[in-house]
């Protein structure tokens, strides 16, 4: 197939874009920087700051991994950037679809697991309704602008991604320096639940996902084990063999880092319902196991 990837430079990108070349398929990188080279990528085209986002082209999935970081001091123009860079950004993805001589049959949208807010003990699957806050406001208008993409023909799986955990990238890079300096412990009570998934399940379900085309709507990126808060603290502290004896109070991390402090504290209990029924097989299920590959 000809995979499309727009955010194909990121973490999740790079190790998406090296498997789908070795399973062989032929995979198109979407970039702004214009001196980008990349031994995997079969081909790398612009995206446009202005006018239509893409130049027309020939795919068959087209996967938008696109989205600035949310974490950081959620000033008001930082809140903006997170929603722009993707509620916009998506919009004018599926309005550049409309020109290409030959639609993708597949969308699939990157969203996150704050569409659920904060549940509590809940267990939450992919029929569980949306939440509420700003994120699952952000989530939710950008899965509404992905599934526009349906009214042109194409399929549209959203990726409700969790905490992901890889040796060069997403959280556990700066986990490890924290719990490695005696510095690391949990946040507020410890009782919230923390959707997480190892780096190469990510990439295996998204693959799953274009090679099995009865799927479609939301799919939970996330092991089939959460924990709370305080055993991720206790296996990595156990996997780096350091003291987690730092306990952030609920009141500290709201008053530190505003909205994003609420954000850490919530509780999100997801189970990978669709992954598992489409038959997916997880390479990691345990996070203590998990963690020593990482190490």
């Amino acid at each position: 197939m000809r995979i499309g990837i727009i955010g194909g430079t990121g973490f999740i990108g790079r190790s998406l874009g090296r498997e789908a070349r070795q399973r062989g398929h032929h995979v198109v990188v979407f970039s702004r920087r214009k001196d980008l080279t990349l031994s995997w990528a079969d081909e790398i085209r612009p995206i446009h700051q202005e006018g239509p986002v893409l130049d027309p082209t020939v795919l068959d999935v087209l996967i938008n991994l696109a989205g600035d970081n949310v974490f950081g001091m959620w000033t008001a123009a930082k809140k903006k950037r997170i929603r722009d860079s993707r509620v916009d950004l998506t919009n004018r993805i599926v309005d550049a679809l409309k020109e290409c001589p030959k639609r993708p049959a597949t969308f699939i949208c990157a969203s996150g697991s704050g569409a659920y807010g904060n549940r509590g003990e809940e267990i939450l699957t992919e029929i569980s309704p949306r939440g509420v806050g700003f994120l699952a406001d952000v989530c939710a208008d950008w899965e509404a602008a992905a599934n526009r993409a349906q009214a042109l023909g194409a399929r549209v799986v959203l990726l409700r991604t969790g905490m992901v955990l890889g040796k060069d990238g997403g959280a556990w890079p700066l986990l490890r320096r924290v719990f490695s300096f005696c510095l690391g412990g949990r946040l507020g009570d410890g009782k919230q639940w923390v959707p997480w998934i190892h780096l190469d399940d990510e990439v295996g379900i998204i693959l799953h996902m274009i090679e099995h085309p009865g799927i479609s709507g939301p799919v939970n990126l996330v092991a089939p084990n959460p924990v709370t808060n305080a055993e991720l603290t206790t296996a990595i502290s156990r996997a780096l063999k350091r003291p987690a004896i730092l306990h952030a109070p609920a009141f500290a991390l709201k008053l530190a880092l505003g909205g994003l402090g609420s954000v850490v504290l919530e509780s999100q209990r997801l189970q990978p319902q669709a992954a598992l029924n489409a038959g997916y097989e997880f390479k990691y299920r345990d996070l203590g196991e998990t963690l020593r590959v990482l190490l």
